[in-house]
């Protein structure tokens, strides 16, 4: 097994492996074990925040994603959203008041994005701009099932083979 697939392995685990006594887990704490993860881009927030040209699309597919399965943002998508408040809290809390969850990159996660990020971009030209692509893309195909960006290009350029919801 190579290196990222035992990663890859390693996150799957910590994120979907139920325990023996599967009654006990069936509280609405766990179900998220059990329901479609949607990670969300950057992109969609921000199309949805300041109501732009598909906003209401987007507001439904992310209401029909959200009955579901969770709705998740990692710590790159929050840190570029939480730009346009005025602090942290209040970006959280809008971000509550939707729905999303704040759902950490796990360090396989991290270590996966990093080799996909190396194996994209030559070495003799590494483009740090590029990175953030591979954490959000790595934390959607590692830690949840699919992810929501709103793209007028091909995604799949940057995500590669992941499930995508779109408008």
């Amino acid at each position: 097994m190579s290196t990222q697939q035992s990663a890859h392995s390693e996150v799957t685990a910590h994120h979907r492996a139920l325990p023996p006594d599967f009654s006990y887990f069936q509280s609405s704490h766990f179900s998220f074990y059990l329901k479609m993860i949607t990670a969300i881009d950057t992109s969609v927030l921000m199309t949805i925040a300041r109501q732009g040209e598909r906003w209401e699309r987007w507001a439904k597919a992310l209401t029909k994603a959200a009955s579901e399965g969770p709705l998740v943002v990692c710590c790159v998508v929050f840190g570029e959203f939480s730009q346009g408040y005025r602090n942290t809290e209040t970006a959280l809390q809008l971000l509550r008041d939707l729905n999303i969850h704040y759902d950490p990159i796990l360090p396989a996660t991290a270590s996966i994005a990093y080799k996909n990020y190396l194996r994209a971009v030559p070495l003799r030209s590494l483009e740090p701009h590029m990175l953030p692509y591979h954490l959000i893309g790595a934390h959607a195909s590692c830690q949840a099932d699919r992810l929501a960006v709103d793209s007028v290009s091909d995604p799949s350029h940057y995500f590669g083979s992941l499930e995508f919801l779109g408008c």
